[in-house]
């Protein structure tokens, strides 16, 4: 455990604070919802969706929240401008308070929803996700446009995957045709509240990197820091099988012969048999690699998929009671209003 020696900046959001020193706040979890084949997606063109189980989803972890003090945010994924903004609406009046990402694989969706919450008059709990170096420059007009001060800021370098690439990224440019560093773009477009993602790449194609990149973040710079470190599991093929997928071959498949013993013996240990162990064989790692970049100072987890709340924060809070229990000894102390240790120990 450590500390930097750089000042380390603090974003509010309506009293969730993000960023510091290692163990003076809680990390923030972002869980992503209407995700491509999300089931709660009945229309993921026109934004409709089964409204009963999303706020249920979004009150389960809003309770977890409240019970460990993790703080949240959410993240909203559309694939259209309408969906985008049914989205944002439908969230808006279940919750009035909370931060939340937009998201989506459609530059002009993202443009859109920039004019939106700001016309709504939800600008300031907007987090656009993300100021990258394939950004469009429509884009950047609508950043530059709208009232929205915060975004996700990409250290993603396809060609040099190494600490030095993502860095050059965030401060020189020279990727995708970008002559700006995305630092000084997000400034241009009048973002005050930079959140730096250190851009999870797959095992063999630079992941290593990704971790590493957390600490020279923090280091250079100081301001909050994280990413969606789950897709280097959801891009992990050998790990695919464990998962159970109907592309890829079962355990039993793979060479266990005894299936009514192998059965009995799953059943006994985990709760849904067959189903229950690849679950938890997936589930090890994909949590697992969350808590590394927690340990290197990540202030926000975009974990993946909502549903996975339960073992993502109860993970999360071992881990932050951990990196304070550290940090005390080094002379940093917690600033937080609620954190894990005020509950759980």
């Amino acid at each position: 455990m450590f500390r930097f020696e750089k000042e380390q900046q603090v974003w509010d959001f309506n009293g969730t604070k993000l960023g510091g020193q290692p163990g003076e706040y809680p990390t923030v979890l972002a869980g992503s919802i209407f995700y491509n084949k999300h089931e709660i997606v009945q229309d993921d063109k026109e934004g409709k969706f089964d409204k009963a189980t999303a706020e249920a989803l979004w009150n389960r972890v809003q309770t977890l929240g409240d019970e460990v003090n993790i703080p949240q945010f959410i993240q909203l994924l559309a694939e259209s401008p309408k969906a985008m903004e049914k989205y944002i609406e439908w969230f808006d009046s279940i919750d009035n308070k909370t931060a939340f990402l937009m998201d989506s694989s459609v530059p002009a969706v993202l443009a859109g929803a920039c004019k939106y919450v700001t016309d709504v008059g939800l600008a300031h709990r907007a987090i656009y996700n993300s100021i990258n170096g394939s950004i469009a420059q429509a884009n950047i007009d609508a950043l530059a446009k709208s009232d929205v001060d915060s975004a996700i800021v990409l250290a993603f370098n396809p060609a040099d995957p190494t600490v030095y690439g993502r860095q050059k990224v965030l401060s020189e440019g020279g990727v995708a045709g970008q002559t700006k560093g995305m630092l000084q773009i997000a400034e241009e477009c009048g973002i005050k509240r930079p959140i730096l993602d250190t851009a999870a790449t797959p095992l063999g194609l630079g992941s290593g990197g990704s971790y590493r990149e957390i600490l020279a973040c923090k280091g250079i710079f100081g301001y909050p820091t994280g990413g969606a470190y789950h897709n280097m599991t959801v891009a992990w093929t050998w790990l695919r099988r464990w998962k159970g997928t109907s592309k890829t071959p079962s355990l039993l498949q793979a060479g266990y012969k005894d299936k009514p013993l192998l059965e009995k013996q799953m059943t006994h240990h985990y709760l849904g048999g067959m189903e229950g162990i690849k679950q938890a064989a997936w589930s090890a790692p994909d949590i697992g690699c969350n808590l590394i970049a927690s340990t290197l100072g990540a202030n926000l987890i975009m974990y993946g998929p909502i549903e996975n709340i339960e073992p993502m924060i109860t993970s999360q809070a071992y881990m932050d009671i951990v990196i304070l229990e550290a940090a005390r000894t080094m002379g940093v102390d917690v600033k937080a209003e609620k954190h894990p240790i005020n509950k759980l120990i």
